[in-house]
């Protein structure tokens, strides 16, 4: 579970930094457009955008596939964690009634043989 919500995290961080990226190229086409830059400069810019929204996509399908790996994960620890509350639940039941057993049989014994020397006292 830690290793898959690492990942998840590193990869909300990229998307983060891309996203930051993209402000950032948009900010600097629109100070390059205000100086008068040149169509290949724009042009450059637009492409460097477009690489870097296709960057973006697929980050951000990354994290979708990493953040439903990580609430697997969850879903999966918490199953088995209340799967060995179950078994240690079931264990301590099952280990007090086989004291309580055990007690009952030691009584009928110590009965038994308390009877039996009453009988044999009377006989």
């Amino acid at each position: 579970m830690l290793e898959a919500s690492t990942k998840a995290a590193r990869a909300r961080g990229e998307l983060a930094q891309i996203d930051a990226a993209i402000v950032e190229s948009r900010h600097a086409d629109a100070a390059a457009l205000r100086a008068g830059c040149s169509a290949a400069e724009l042009q450059f810019a637009v492409l460097t955008r477009a690489s870097l929204q296709a960057a973006r996509d697929t980050t951000e399908q990354q994290v979708k596939r990493l953040e439903a790996q990580r609430l697997t994960a969850a879903a999966d620890y918490q199953r088995a964690f209340r799967e060995r509350e179950i078994l240690e639940t079931l264990s301590t039941q099952q280990r007090r009634i086989y004291q309580q057993d055990h007690s009952r049989r030691e009584q009928h014994d110590l009965d038994a043989a308390h009877l039996l020397q009453l009988w044999r006292k009377r006989g």
